[in-house]
């Protein structure tokens, strides 16, 4: 990683009038880890803030994927598979089921 660091400013999600809440919000990166998420917030006059979370980031198992029946873009390629099963069953039971056609032969003698 070029820059271990994120600097995020805390921005006001709601007020009310004895208090305030800050959040920020980014996108993990795609790495395995140990991240510590600290908040330093030091302003004069006012009360110190110094919190450290630490969270360990891994990916998913093979077995805790969404299925695919729960993602709403996978139906379009679930039909397109049940589509070709459907075919090739009606397409097997046609040709299973369907007489051979008679051919004329001319006998010459």
């Amino acid at each position: 990683m070029l820059d271990p660091y994120y600097r995020l400013p805390l921005l006001p999600s709601s007020s009310t009038p004895t208090s305030s809440v800050y959040t920020a919000s980014f996108k993990a990166p795609d790495q395995h880890g140990i991240f510590a998420f600290k908040v330093n917030y030091k302003r004069p006059f006012v009360t110190y803030i110094e919190e450290k979370y630490t969270v360990t980031l891994r990916h998913f198992a093979h077995n805790e994927y969404t299925r695919s029946w729960d993602i709403s873009g996978a139906w379009v390629w679930i039909a397109g598979i049940a589509a070709t099963i459907g075919g090739f069953t009606v397409f097997c039971a046609l040709w299973l089921y369907s007489a051979p056609t008679e051919r004329s032969t001319k006998k010459t003698q």
